[in-house]
C-alpha cells in the first residue's frame, strides 16, 4: 500500500496466546488473592496446596511479562511514532499510579497519616504491582519511541533489566528496613519505597519482568509455531540452568530466582500456544479487563479505607474447594462490575454526544 492511500490498512490478527495468556493472568491473580486471605491453616498444609503454593510465586511475574508482551505489540502496531508514544501513553500510566495509590490508601489512619506517622505514610507510598507496571510502561514507551531497530531496543531492554537487578541487590538487601529507618514522609519517603523500602513490589527488581515481556514482543517470530519454538527453548533454557540452584532461600532480587521464573513464564506462554484461536478470542475480554478485576477485586477480598474486605470478615478459615469457590465467585463479580461499569461509561458519553448535536442543531436553526 503506498503512503497516499486512503484505504484503511487491515486489522493486524490478534495473537492468541497472548490473549489466552492475559486471562489466565486474570484469573491467577484472582484466585491467589483470594486464596490467600481465606485459606485455612489446614488447607494450607494439604499436599496439593503446598504445590500450588510453590506455583504461585509466578503469578506475578506473568503478569508483568505479558503486560509488557501486550504493550510493546499495541505500540508496534500503532501509527505513534517517536515522542508520540510516550505521549499517548502517559494518560495510562497516570491512571495506573493513580489507581495504585488509592487502593492503598490508610482511611483506618487519618490521625496517623496527618501527625506524619512513618508507619501509616509508608504504608500509602508503598509500591505494588499497578505502581511497577505504571512506571515500567512509561519507561518501555521511551525506549520503543528510539529510531532504533527492534534488535538494539532489545538490547536496551536487556540492559536496564540487569541493572534493575543489580540495584536491587544492593545494601540493606534483602533485608527489609523498618518504616521508621526511610526518610521522612514526602518526596523522599516515596522515592524510597518505589525502589524498595517496606513495599510488597518495588520497582527494583519487578519491572525486569515487564521488560523482559517487551523483549519478547520485539522478538518472537511473527509466525505461531516459530514463536512457540521460540518460547519453548528460551524458557527451558532459563529454567534448566538454575534448578540446581536453592531457589526456595533466594531474595526476589536474586539473578538464579528471576530467571528461573522467567523460564517457567516463558514455557506456560508456549504451552498457551496451543490454546485455540476461537477460544482465546474468547477469552480475550477478561485480559483486557485486567485492571478493573485488579481495582474491584482487591477492596472485595482484602478491603480498603475502613471498609473490611473477604480477609477481616471471613479470615483463614476454608477448606480449599470452598476457598475455590468463593474465588470463582469474586472473580465472576468483579468480571460484572468492570463491564457494568464500562457500559455506563459507554452509554453517558453517547447521551452526551447526542446532547451536544441537539444543542448545535438549535444554534444553527435561523
Amino acid at each position: 500500500m503506498s503512503d497516499g492511500s486512503l484505504t484503511t490498512p487491515p486489522k493486524a490478527p490478534r495473537i492468541p496466546t497472548l490473549d489466552a495468556a492475559r486471562a489466565v493472568g486474570v484469573v491467577a491473580m484472582v484466585f491467589g488473592h483470594t486464596l490467600d486471605a481465606l485459606l485455612s491453616a489446614e488447607a494450607r498444609a494439604a499436599p496439593g496446596m503446598v504445590l500450588y503454593w510453590k506455583a504461585r510465586g509466578f503469578t506475578a511475574p506473568l503478569f508483568m511479562l505479558v503486560s509488557g508482551w501486550a504493550v510493546t505489540v499495541a505500540i508496534g502496531r500503532g501509527r505513534a511514532r517517536g515522542l508520540d508514544i510516550p505521549r499517548g501513553r502517559l494518560g495510562r500510566v497516570l491512571l495506573l499510579l493513580a489507581i495504585g495509590y488509592g487502593l492503598r490508601w490508610p482511611g483506618w489512619g487519618i490521625d496517623a497519616l496527618r501527625a506524619g506517622d512513618p508507619a501509616v505514610w509508608s504504608h500509602l507510598l508503598a509500591f505494588d504491582a499497578l505502581h511497577v507496571i505504571g512506571v515500567s510502561l512509561l519507561v518501555a514507551a521511551l525506549v520503543l519511541a528510539l529510531p532504533w531497530t527492534s534488535r538494539e531496543k532489545v538490547g536496551v531492554f536487556a540492559l536496564l533489566g540487569v541493572l534493575a537487578v543489580a540495584l536491587a541487590m544492593r545494601a540493606p538487601a534483602p533485608v527489609l528496613p523498618a518504616p521508621a529507618e526511610l526518610p521522612a514522609p514526602g518526596l523522599g519517603m516515596a522515592m524510597a519505597q518505589a525502589l524498595g523500602g517496606t513495599s510488597p513490589f518495588p520497582l527494583l527488581p519487578w519491572c525486569i519482568y515487564f521488560f523482559a515481556g517487551a523483549v519478547v514482543g520485539l522478538s518472537a517470530p511473527a509466525d505461531a509455531r516459530r514463536r512457540t519454538v521460540a518460547l519453548a527453548l528460551a524458557g527451558a533454557g532459563m529454567f534448566a540452568v538454575t534448578l540446581w540452584t536453592g531457589l526456595e532461600d533466594l531474595p526476589p532480587a536474586h539473578p538464579g530466582l528471576i530467571a528461573y521464573r522467567i523460564g517457567a513464564v516463558l514455557l506456560l506462554l508456549a504451552a498457551l500456544s496451543a490454546v485455540p484461536a476461537a477460544a482465546a478470542a474468547r477469552l480475550a475480554p477478561v485480559g483486557k479487563a485486567s485492571l478493573g478485576v485488579y481495582a474491584i477485586h482487591i477492596p472485595i477480598v482484602w478491603g480498603w479505607s475502613t471498609w473490611h474486605g473477604l480477609a477481616l470478615r471471613m479470615g483463614p478459615s476454608l477448606s480449599a474447594w470452598n476457598a475455590v469457590l468463593v474465588a470463582a465467585l469474586v472473580l465472576a463479580a468483579s468480571f460484572g462490575l468492570h463491564l457494568a461499569i464500562k457500559h455506563a461509561r459507554a452509554a453517558g458519553a453517547a447521551g452526551l454526544r447526542r446532547v451536544r448535536s441537539a444543542l448545535d442543531r438549535v444554534a444553527l436553526d435561523p
